[in-house]
């Protein structure tokens, strides 16, 4: 019987690069199976299939179009909050997605990087729609994220991502109240076929999701969280929250529409904090945001 894994598992153990890496790798195009581009990175393979992987391949190429791309700059006003001379933090603006799509190329938090890179003379490097960006927020989440100056400052910090060595806090206005003032959500989750859509399930192919709420302060009819992530599952924190019935206040996805759509601000979600042990500096980096102004004044209007 035929042995089978996983493509990205295959060529991050085959040649000693990070999971992440190989998931890009594969996504732009650049992984043939028995001469086939294989683009999905939980492809099945098996120790008789040929599988070529150039591992030296500098070409800047796309997935999200499968074609070598131009990122444009975009100037835009972006707060850096900590800077050293291997990456900078910046503060994600609300209704900006992290990375061009089919459907936006250029009013990315990319374009917004490149412009960056361009104006502080740092030569891009990798892919060129990546721009250094070490992961990622949702459109409507705001906050923290790390970017990488060169190529081994970004391999080194995905590489603490994936060992789970940074520390992530949100800060999140949720509808109702916590059951008790700290929850601890185990519940896998897996990806609903043909939709964006993640949800809670039992089926052999949802990934583990363990998700920390604790209450801040409660008003009368929503709750002011912290929250941190032991694992990094795409919507993980509005999944879950939905999955307590503690819906992240004007969620367009998993939220109670006709109850949390009170402003025009996205969904009150802030990635708020990252703490690590700096790989180079050898040190430790706390970054903490201030509440947004966005959450004081829905507390201030509707907190009673």
């Amino acid at each position: 019987m035929k042995t089978l894994q996983r493509l990205d598992v295959f060529l991050a153990t085959n040649y000693k690069i990070s999971r992440t890496i190989a998931k890009q790798k594969i996504e732009q195009g650049l992984v043939t199976v028995n001469k086939k581009t294989i683009i999905k990175p939980n492809y099945q393979v098996s120790e008789e299939d040929l599988i070529e992987f150039d591992e030296n391949n500098k070409e800047n190429n796309s997935g999200f179009l499968g074609k070598k791309t131009e990122l444009k700059p975009w100037k835009k006003d972006i707060k850096i909050v900590y800077e050293d001379e291997y990456i900078f933090i910046v503060d994600k603006p609300n209704n900006i997605i992290v990375h061009p799509t089919n459907y936006e190329t250029e009013k990315t938090l990319a374009n917004i990087i490149k412009y960056l890179f361009d104006k502080k003379k740092i030569k891009p490097f990798g892919d060129n729609l990546r721009m250094g960006i070490v992961h990622r927020l949702d459109k409507d989440t705001t906050g923290l994220i790390i970017v990488a100056k060169n190529e081994k400052s970004y391999n080194e910090f995905i590489n603490l991502f994936i060992c789970k060595k940074i520390v992530k806090k949100y800060l999140a206005l949720l509808y109702g109240h916590l059951k008790t003032k700290t929850i601890e959500v185990q519940a896998p989750i897996k990806r609903i076929e043909n939709s964006n859509r993640r949800e809670v399930s039992k089926d052999l192919d949802a990934k583990e999701a363990i998700t920390i709420f604790k209450e801040i302060k409660k008003y009368d009819n929503f709750t002011l969280a912290e929250i941190e992530l032991l694992t990094g599952r795409t919507h993980q924190i509005r999944v879950h929250a939905e999955f307590i019935k503690n819906n992240v206040i004007n969620d367009p996805i998993y939220g109670v529409k006709h109850i949390n759509k009170t402003t025009n601000f996205g969904q009150y979600l802030v990635a708020s904090e990252l703490s690590f042990l700096h790989p180079f500096l050898k040190k430790e980096i706390k970054i903490k945001l201030d509440l947004p102004k966005e959450f004081k004044e829905y507390i201030s209007k509707y907190g009673k």
